[in-house]
Order: structure tokens, then C-alpha cells, then sequence
């Protein structure tokens, strides 16, 4: 087997890494971006290892938001505020279509499991570091050798895994120990995350409260869907007339018909068309004749033969004609 991984359609660094993490009781990944769309491309390999921890060290953050490549650039920002941005960029790679799945709704369960048992730790670095370091602490069984890391391109990303052009080399026969002390000491200075009790929660309950994945009550979906649609329902005030027309024939002014007009009326200024579609019997034929009469322009009706109506105006379309003075 090479030693470099390219992301080739033969060997990836995703099939690589989930074939030491069944080898390995320890991770210690040291990348730019953390991104979960990454992560979980690990899900399964991590799912099969009950004791395996994973500890990551962020070097920029979570997003490649315009701001953190600023932070890398001057390299000034404080505790408070890399947490903060932290928190924030978490929230807007959630908030994507990419991670509103049934698939990661179940893997985000296992995650934060990861992250409450604190097997899965997360830090930001001192200050900035944009290296990529995957070093594995492997099983007492794997035969002559005890460790290995690989370096090179790749984030911790769905693309830098698998789908990228990427360059990184695996290296088990010298420097390993240099590699591990030097992530142990960027470890020790990193900015504490998720081992705070605090951060976690908050970080917690951003995942769970403010992004996709937060639980909804039947009712509280149902209240959600009537606001939005109650705010996108717009109307036009219809004339009395429209309304007199309409007793004058005996018809009794519903105020769903009302509102239909209303809506309808407004549909036809912003698109110059509106189709109206309902179960039999609750008045189409009604709406649309009030929605011509309130238009005030001269239109065409085109119906079956057998709709059209008596010459005495008494049934049908030229009913509806007669009454609604079209």
C-alpha cells in the first residue's frame, strides 16, 4: 500500500481513516475547519468503537467565514469572542440543506452522546494553525507498531476526506513521537470547549435548540405553518359592490369566499393570472365572478357546453353573467 493518499478513486483518506479508527483506541485530529459534514462521514467506523475517544483541535474554525480567515490574518481575537464565533459558525453549517437529513438527524444523537460521555473533545487552538494532523494511538495488538499519523491537505471536511484533490502521507517509522508531542502542546494551551460543563451545555443546546435539529410539538409545528402561512396570504380590499352583487342574487357573502376574492385580487396584480381550485360545492363559480366584477376588465369564459347556461340566464355561466353584471 502507498504511504500517500490522494483522494484517487482507489484510495481515500475517508476509507483510510475509518479503517485505523477500527484499529485505534485514541484520535487526536489537529485541523484548520472543522466542519461535522466531515465527521460524520467517520459515523460508522466511530459507531463500532464503544471505547475509542476523539480528541480535535481546531486551528480556524468551524466555517470558512470571511472573518476567520481575517482572524488568521492578524491574529487577534480573545477567548471569548473564538467561542462565541465558534458557536456561531456551528449554527450556520447546521442550518444548511446539507444536514437537514433523516440520516444526520440520527447520527447528531450519536455525536452529542460523543460529547457528553467526553469522548469526543473538542478545543481551539492558542492562535491560529492551519496544519492537518490525524494521529492514531492503535490497539496493543496491532503487531510493530503502536502509533502512526498522517499529514498533508486534508480538513476535516467532506470534501478534504474523499471528494478533493488532496495530498497527505502516512508516516508509522520515525517522527511520530515528535508529531504527538507537538499536538500535545498545542493541546495544553488550546482554548477549552466542550470540557467546560457551561460551553458544553451551550454548545448542546445550540445544536439541539437553534439549528435543524431542534424538536417540535405537533402543535408547534402546526402554529408555525398557520404564521407563515397567515403572513404570506396577502389581500386586496374588494368593493361593496362586488358584496351587493352578490345578496342581490341571493347569495350569502361567506367570509372565506371574502377572503379568497381578496387574496385572489392580489395574486393577479403580482403574477397577471390566478387560478382558483377547490372541493365541489364551497363556490368557485361565485369567487371568480366576483373577482371579474371587482377587476372591472372585459374577459372571455371558456367552459363545457353543457356549463355555458339557458338563453333566459337562469343556470350556468350566463347566470353568473347576469348577476355579477360582467
Amino acid at each position: 500500500m502507498s504511504n500517500f493518499i490522494s483522494n484517487s478513486a482507489n484510495q481515500t483518506l475517508k476509507s483510510r481513516l475509518k479503517t485505523l479508527i477500527a484499529k485505534s483506541e485514541e484520535l487526536k485530529f489537529l485541523v484548520g475547519f472543522f466542519y461535522f459534514s466531515g465527521i460524520r462521514e467517520l459515523y460508522e467506523s466511530l459507531k463500532e468503537k464503544e471505547n475509542l475517544s476523539l480528541k480535535v483541535l481546531v486551528g480556524l474554525n468551524v466555517d470558512k467565514a470571511i472573518w476567520g480567515l481575517a482572524e488568521y490574518r492578524t491574529g487577534t481575537y480573545q477567548n471569548e469572542e473564538e467561542v462565541f464565533a465558534f458557536f456561531e459558525s456551528i449554527k450556520k453549517s447546521f442550518n444548511t440543506d446539507d444536514f437537514d437529513t433523516k440520516e444526520f438527524y440520527e447520527q447528531v444523537r450519536f455525536f452529542i452522546k460523543l460529547l457528553l460521555e467526553d469522548r469526543l473533545i473538542i478545543r481551539k487552538t492558542e492562535h491560529p494553525n492551519h496544519a492537518k494532523l490525524y494521529i492514531f494511538k492503535l490497539e496493543e495488538d496491532q503487531v510493530g507498531r503502536n502509533a502512526l499519523f498522517i499529514t498533508g491537505s486534508s480538513n476535516l471536511t467532506k470534501a478534504g476526506l474523499s471528494t478533493q484533490g488532496e495530498f497527505n502521507v502516512e508516516i508509522s517509522d520515525y517522527g511520530v513521537e515528535d508529531a504527538n508531542n507537538y499536538f500535545d502542546e498545542l493541546w495544553r494551551r488550546a482554548i477549552i470547549i466542550t470540557e467546560k460543563h457551561a460551553l458544553k451545555e451551550k454548545l448542546i443546546r445550540v445544536i439541539e435548540e437553534e439549528t435543524h435539529l431542534k424538536q417540535l410539538t405537533p402543535f408547534e409545528a402546526f402554529a408555525l405553518v398557520l404564521k407563515t402561512y397567515l403572513e404570506a396570504a396577502r389581500r386586496k380590499d374588494i368593493s361593496q359592490s362586488a358584496i351587493e352583487k352578490m345578496k342581490q342574487a341571493g347569495y350569502t357573502p361567506y367570509s372565506y369566499q371574502i377572503d379568497a376574492v381578496g387574496q385572489a385580487k392580489a395574486i393577479v396584480e403580482e403574477y397577471n393570472g390566478v387560478i382558483i381550485a377547490d372541493v365541489v360545492g364551497l363556490g368557485k363559480s361565485i369567487i371568480a365572478s366576483m373577482l371579474a366584477h371587482d377587476l372591472h376588465s372585459r374577459g372571455a369564459i371558456i367552459c363545457p357546453p353543457g356549463l355555458i347556461g339557458d338563453k333566459s340566464k337562469t343556470t350556468g355561466w350566463r347566470k353568473y353573467t347576469e348577476e355579477f353584471g360582467l
